[in-house]
């Protein structure tokens, strides 16, 4: 039954294409709408949980979008395209942890997505649900948040759960 559920809410994402830049110099989903979009269809494939590889990842909670994930995610899309390379880090060497960091974002979970070269959202969520790790960090419980950028041909996927209040933090605890 699962299977036949998530097969409808792929064909269903599949239904709606959104706003893709047309130019490597159009940033996409600047526009409330469209986040709501993209924010709606991640929650949608959260809330029914989904097949990670060979392991069954149940249902979670529900993101809340972030300007902050969404800038970092921005920044790291457009220095991709601008030096033609494709990584979790970035061409100093900075994790996505530090680079949330220089955004002012105060981690306690992060975690990072990319995707290269899909023509839309739909097109790269459908990728990342058929990536085991991208899809564990898609259905990751401990993350509250997310935003989705895009520049040129790629896509960057920001997740984080940020630091309780008058916590200190020791250590570093992200994934990606």
């Amino acid at each position: 039954m699962q299977w036949i559920y998530l097969i409808f809410i792929l064909s269903w994402v599949g239904h709606n294409e959104i706003f893709v830049p047309s130019s490597p110099s159009d940033d996409a989903y600047l526009n409330d709408t469209y986040k709501e979009s993209i924010l709606k269809k991640v929650n949608l494939v959260r809330s029914t949980g989904c097949f990670c590889g060979r392991k069954y990842m149940p249902s979670t909670t529900p993101l809340k979008w972030n300007e902050t994930l969404y800038k970092s995610a921005l920044g790291h899309a457009k220095e991709m395209n601008r030096y033609n390379f494709f990584a979790h880090y970035s061409i100093e060497g900075d994790d996505i942890g530090e680079r949330l960091e220089d955004y002012g974002y105060d981690w306690q979970v992060a975690g990072e997505n990319l995707g290269e070269g899909q023509k839309s959202f739909e097109e790269v969520l459908r990728d990342w649900i058929n990536s085991r790790s991208h899809c564990k960090m898609l259905m990751n419980p401990k993350v509250e948040e997310m935003a989705v950028a895009t520049h040129g041909r790629f896509w960057v996927q920001h997740f984080g759960k940020k630091m309780p209040p008058n916590t200190k933090k020791t250590g570093r605890k992200y994934t990606h």
